[in-house]
């Protein structure tokens, strides 16, 4: 089968030049933040990712097939991890951030992977490669490594790039064909919900079944259990429904009301506690309001006591200081009239004196 254009399409496939500046503009439409480093949202959100993955793992050396500009390396390269990445858009390697972009090389996942790697990640790549390279991509990937983090998105038909959006047991059945099984006890949901961890191992049948049965029966039971209990709760929900649009009989409403159904009635209590409300609520801005007030004179009689206590304070200080003055000028005329009783002026003065006031005395008898 092929398109009107005459590229079959299986051969389907995107190009560089599909993951210009205006893709990365675009990308992440669920974040407002723009697709790089210096984004804290993006930051965040890869070294939670980074954390995981060498918690989970364990990796010393990762290889990211589809990097973009190089968060996930980036993240693992700060978590201890020797970590380089690879991507078909020269756009995005150029743009990367400098402190990695020396670990980032251009490259499509078809080209032979170089090296040996603890761990592989090719998280939603697979999806914008036709099917015959995403089947090579994953042979490259398998050639190297004995791990596969893979996550390709089984939704979002409407993204331009997205030529090869498959189901994920379709991917799961390709790694299987080359010897590489889901780990079952790894849960990778923080990453994506279909992300999956594939690891070489050399299974037989019985212990592929026993495997994904023990993995997907919890699950099975989990979504029963869940659909049994959404039913009941439906159910509950109908007939509570049921009960309250229904009149019952002998059921007594205020006259004003004039309610049809229990409806109308709740909603007439609901209209009364709202009046009460905005009634209380106005009684409460009052006493607010008289608070204020109050409040307003306390600061006033505050502020005179303050200014009256000021000026006893002034007063009390002049009269301590006419006190002080009063007795220094006491204690200086004290002090003259010792000097002038000591002098010889004062004891001549006595001598002339005496006589005249003896006279006077006798004189007076």
């Amino acid at each position: 089968m092929t398109t009107q254009s005459g590229v079959g399409v299986s051969q389907l496939g995107t190009a560089t030049n599909d993951y210009t500046n205006c893709y990365y503009a675009c990308y992440g439409s669920d974040s407002e933040q723009e697709y790089c480093w210096d984004s804290a949202e993006w930051r965040a959100f890869f070294t939670h990712v980074a954390n995981k993955v060498v918690s989970l793992i364990g990796p010393a050396r990762v290889l990211d097939v589809g990097c973009a500009r190089g968060l996930l390396v980036q993240a693992l390269v700060e978590a201890g991890v020797d970590a380089h990445g690879t991507d078909i858009s020269e756009t995005a390697v150029a743009s990367a951030n400098p402190d990695v972009r020396g670990k980032l090389s251009v490259a499509t996942a078809v080209d032979p992977i170089e090296g040996s790697w603890d761990l592989v990640s090719c998280i939603e790549v697979v999806e914008h490669m036709s099917p015959v390279d995403a089947d090579s991509a994953i042979a490259n990937m398998c050639a190297v490594t004995d791990h596969v983090l893979f996550s390709s998105g089984p939704g979002d038909y409407a993204e331009p790039t997205h030529v090869n959006v498959r189901p994920p047991a379709d991917w799961a059945a390709a790694f299987a064909e080359r010897g590489f099984f889901r780990r079952t006890d790894i849960d990778l949901s923080f990453l994506t919900p279909w992300a999956v961890l594939f690891e070489r191992a050399d299974l037989d049948t019985r212990a592929v079944v026993h495997r994904y049965e023990a993995y997907a029966y919890p699950m099975r039971v989990e979504i029963l259990d869940k659909r049994a209990a959404l039913l009941e709760t439906h159910r509950t929900i109908s007939e509570q429904h049921d009960a309250l649009v229904a009149e019952p009989k002998g059921t007594q409403y205020p006259a004003h009301a004039e309610p049809t159904s229990r409806i109308d009635a709740l909603e007439a209590e609901k209209d009364a506690l709202e009046v009460q409300m905005a009634e209380q609520s106005g009684q409460i801005t009052d006493l607010q309001h008289r608070l204020l007030t109050s409040r307003d004179h306390a600061i006033g009689a505050e502020a005179t006591a303050a200014r009256a206590a000021i000026d006893t304070a002034k007063l009390q200080s002049r009269f301590n200081d006419f006190i002080v003055e009063a007795g220094a000028r006491t204690a200086s005329l004290e002090q003259e009239i010792q000097d002038l009783k000591g002098s010889e002026r004062w004891r001549v003065g006595g001598w002339v004196a005496a006589p005249a006031s003896l006279m006077k005395r006798l004189m007076r008898r």
